[in-house]
């Protein structure tokens, strides 16, 4: 048991350290952030084969039909209407990143925190901040706010364009359910998301979605720390890349203009 002091953000029951894997971990991502906030909404990788390199992960589907959540080897789609359903393994995905989720260790979250404190509490954790690491959140949210997006045809537009006028959010209380989390490093920011990224489903595997905000209830995190990761190129994409701050205005854009 090794106790870590992280200051008043998260209070840590103690860090399940278990041995680290003899192999690195690896996560597998299809396509980039910057090719899909561009209008990169197409590509030819199935759900099925997305799940042959991880069970745990998230991202969209082509035409951006909403938000993929992997979880257990299942695949969900978070929609417009704050539920979420089962995607047969024949879809195809623009944008995706799994793992094979193995955790090298647990914290406890204490009850009462925002995201940004959670996200804080996971950055004071003894992981290395140049890795990807990921994240499984589990217990009950006192409130979540999470968000979808209709379907896009072409010709497509800039996916800021499209959150900012079509994007649906929806806020649950008292619900249990699960973060599917990854933090890139600041160098990996024209691949994935700078920082954290989560999506969220429910324990009855009913609702789901992009997390906007939340305040924790009692709950546990795991987590692993990943050193490679490894690139599906699509074979055709948008003739240039989005930057930061688009791919900012994609992920926390201010919802209630």
């Amino acid at each position: 048991m090794v106790r870590l002091p992280i200051g008043r953000v998260l209070v840590l029951a103690a860090l399940a350290s278990a041995p680290l894997p003899a192999c690195a971990a690896e996560a597998y991502q299809v396509g980039t952030i910057s090719g899909l906030v561009a209008g990169g909404y197409d590509g030819d990788v199935t759900i099925g084969e997305l799940l042959r390199h991880g069970g745990f992960g998230l991202g969209t589907f082509n035409g951006v039909d909403g938000e993929m959540i992997v979880l257990d080897r299942r695949v969900f789609r978070g929609t417009t209407d704050g539920r979420a359903s089962r995607v047969p393994r024949g879809e195809k995905t623009p944008f995706a990143v799994v793992t094979d989720f193995r955790p090298q260790g647990s914290v406890r979250v204490a009850e009462g925190q925002s995201l940004p404190q959670l996200q804080g509490s996971l950055d004071a954790l003894p992981y290395s901040a140049s890795r990807i690491l990921a994240a499984r959140v589990q217990g009950r949210f006192q409130a979540i706010e999470v968000r979808s997006e209709p379907k896009q045809s072409p010709p497509y537009r800039p996916l800021p364009e499209v959150i900012k006028e079509q994007q649906v959010v929806h806020a649950f209380t008292e619900v249990d359910g699960t973060l599917i989390g990854f933090r890139f490093p600041a160098t990996a920011s024209s691949v994935n998301v700078a920082g954290w990224h989560f999506h969220f489903l429910s324990a009855d595997r009913a609702r789901g979605g992009h997390v906007f905000t939340l305040t924790t209830g009692a709950g546990r995190a795991w987590l692993q720390e990943i050193s490679d990761l490894r690139i599906r190129f699509p074979a055709q994409g948008p003739a240039a890349i989005a930057d930061a701050d688009a791919v900012n205005a994609v992920e926390q854009p201010h919802q209630r203009e």
